[in-house]
């Protein structure tokens, strides 16, 4: 049966440069029991589609037309009282960012309860009782409803959020970006979660993400959305199997996976174009390297190219062949390549160049924070101080021009690693070795002096730059800390540094502020900024999780080049275990601050020894709908921190474990050639 079918559907914004056609056409439908997947990059319209379902439009809203019609009934066309009606009991939505969608003040238990008794006669034991049971179906102890927002996990805000969705039996559950951000096995708990619920209850679900595997493996049908747009829609067999549309197959191609042959991301070059004045005929013509005369003469429609499987392209008779040349990296480059030469950084005292056997070595690394007690129980308490073990003896090496992968869960150490390194921690024991001297006391005595050794790139490319200084300033700051060349060149080293990440020209970015940037410029600009002082180490830390995959692919590539060209030695810092195969010569697993296996990283996901590493590979999502994977099953959540588990630390959750691991400490074993593991039960 038909739940729910949009047609036509039209969403503009107002802002002060004009309307904004943020959804502009969209049809589509969602039968009873059925899920629906949106994908496409940041912008494309996915969220503003979904939330339009529910109509939660922002004040800004300028114009909306088309149907969205529920059981016969149009949405848009319902009274506020037949809207409040219709949410959480008939359409409910898990959110984005889970951090963000809880009230702080209120306690879980209480935030569910009032969703119930808002639209349900029901009394506190029932509401109560029916809470528990949904805790039970999305796996949250029941204890934690009683906490607040920030005292759950990322994973349990986003189990709560789901639970929450839940609580009033919706017959539709959307879901935007419901896994954005979340490590890979808490991504792999809730999407396995959130099939079995759709499976379980029948309800019938929409959900959008950049992330095609996720689509791949969740969803029956699939929408590729670009510029407010459906490029193509069908099936999820048909979409990842024999896409119509050029922009489906460049998803595929710049999008990592674990499975097949290592090769290159191919990125999709370009931008999406200006939503306030579209151009004329095919969106994504401007990107498309198989544009004709006739794809911009006018508007193309969304056709039925075979049954049930539509796409918006008036090459499809021609799409044997473009199949073919998406393959050739040389079919999506339209830029310059990089140059050949990095200029050599100028100081008071001459010339400095970049000597080729400079290593950093890690010896023993230990970072403990203590654990504070309050005054009354500092004054009255003998307890010795308590402390969290954030990095527990860790011993590892990156070789100039060499990548190092990082990976593990949240909190399992990886970021306190890398802060440590560049001096942002002080270490509280064990050594760090650059060139073959011990830079532990240079790191507290003169950080200014490591810190144009070792740059550090962050996370979030929203947050990392100064919203006050121009592209020029950000890139040139270092330099004026560090007393570095005159005005003019500086300003020449900046313009050499966007060059090599690809922003050209660069006169053009040196005034503009980073708001008007999109999420891929200032992800590169923060590259350059951190490159511009010609480091040795360069750490990265989760630099493309918040990025769409096009522009993550051209982030990979350029991090790999550069590291290649200008010999750095570099550590790649993230839960995105595709990535790391595709950028990272060796790679380092971490649970609860011990490196559990290390080594090259073919090895480590062609033949993984450590059980959490084959737990990690299990889980990570593939975008092909046809290919089915063994998830390992997970005993358990994560030790607390404060009280390590005697033994290996990974026992109490391992299947494994036998009685040695429950109570002595594994010794390091070398399964092959630079292949350490740390584990009792070697298979």
């Amino acid at each position: 049966m038909m739940l729910l079918e949009v047609k036509n559907l039209k969403v503009y914004y107002r802002t002060t440069k004009g309307i904004v056609q943020a959804v502009d056409d969209v049809s589509f439908s969602v039968e009873e029991g059925e899920s629906l997947g949106l994908v496409g990059e940041s912008g494309c319209g996915k969220t503003t589609a979904v939330k339009a379902i529910l109509r939660l439009f922002p004040t800004n809203i300028a114009h909306v037309s088309g149907t969205i019609e529920y059981k016969g009934q149009n949405i848009l066309q319902m009274t506020f009282d037949e809207l409040s009606r219709m949410r959480w009991k008939e359409i409910s939505m898990i959110p984005q960012s889970a951090m963000n969608a809880l009230d702080p003040v209120y306690t879980i238990e209480d935030q569910i309860r009032e969703a119930i008794q808002a639209h349900d006669e029901i009394s506190y034991p029932e509401a109560l009782q029916k809470i528990y049971s949904l805790f039970d179906l999305v796996g949250v102890e029941r204890s934690r409803l009683k906490d607040y927002p920030h005292q759950l996990s990322g994973g349990m805000l986003q189990r709560a959020c789901i639970a929450m969705a839940l609580v009033c039996g919706p017959k539709i559950i959307l879901a935007d970006e419901p896994t954005t951000a979340l490590d890979v096995v808490v991504q792999d708990n809730i999407l396995q979660r959130i099939n079995e619920l759709h499976k379980k209850i029948k309800a019938s679900m929409i959900l959008s993400s950049h992330d095609i595997s996720v689509i791949a493996e969740t969803c029956d049908k699939v929408a590729v959305m670009y510029a407010g747009q459906f490029m193509e829609y069908a099936s999820s067999q048909k979409i990842f199997g024999y896409p119509f549309h050029p922009y489906t197959l460049g998803l595929r191609q710049a999008f990592p996976s674990i499975k097949g042959t290592k090769k290159k991301l191919i990125a999709i070059k370009g931008y999406p174009p200006n939503l306030i004045n579209p151009p004329r005929g095919c969106r994504f013509a401007s990107r498309c390297p198989f544009m004709k005369e006739a794809c911009v003469a006018e508007d193309p429609p969304l056709i039925e190219v075979e049954p049930l499987h539509f796409s918006r392209c008036i090459r499809a008779d021609a799409i044997d062949e473009i199949r073919g040349r998406v393959l050739i990296e040389e079919t999506w480059e339209k830029t310059s390549p990089l140059p050949n030469r990095w200029v050599r950084r100028k100081t008071e005292s001459g010339t400095m160049d970049v000597k080729q056997d400079e290593m950093i070595e890690v010896r023993d690394l230990r970072k403990y924070f203590p654990l504070e007690k309050g005054f009354l129980s500092s004054l009255f308490s003998r307890e010795e101080t308590k402390f969290l073990k954030a990095v527990d003896g860790i011993s590892f090496d990156i070789h100039p021009g060499e990548i190092l992968g990082l990976a593990g869960e949240s909190g399992c150490g990886k970021t306190t690693t890398a802060k440590t390194l560049v001096g942002l921690y002080t270490p509280t024991t064990g050594k760090i070795l650059f060139g073959g001297q011990e830079i532990t006391e240079l790191m507290v005595q003169d950080k200014k002096r490591w810190a144009r050794t070792a740059q550090y790139i962050f996370q979030n490319p929203y947050e990392s730059l100064n919203p006050r200084q121009t592209v020029l300033d950000a890139v040139i700051e270092g330099l004026k800390i560090h007393r570095i060349g005159t005005k003019e060149e500086r300003v020449e080293m900046a313009a050499q540094a966007l060059s090599r990440v690809k922003i050209m020209p660069p006169s053009d970015f040196f005034d503009r502020f980073p708001h008007q940037l999109s999420g891929g410029q200032r992800q590169r600009i923060s590259i350059a900024r951190a490159l511009v002082l010609n480091p040795k180490l360069v750490i990265a830390d989760e630099p493309v999780s918040m990025l769409d995959v096009s522009i993550r692919a051209e982030v990979i590539n350029l991090l790999k080049e550069l590291t290649e060209q200008m010999h750095l030695a570099s550590l790649f810092i993230s839960h995105d275990i595709s990535l790391i195969r595709y950028i990272c010569d060796r790679t380092a697993i971490m649970y609860l601050g011990k490196i559990v296996e290390i080594g090259p990283t073919d090895e480590i996901i062609d033949h993984p020894f450590h059980p959490y590493t084959q737990l990690l590979l299990s889980a990570v999502p593939v975008p092909d709908p046809e290919a089915g994977r063994i998830r390992i099953k997970l005993h358990g959540d994560v030790p607390n921190p404060i009280n390590l588990p005697p033994g290996c630390r990974f026992g109490p959750r391992c299947e494994r474990a036998t009685d040695a691991c429950r109570h002595d400490e594994p010794e390091q074993i070398q399964v092959g050639k630079d292949h350490f593991v740390l584990c009792h039960e070697i298979l």
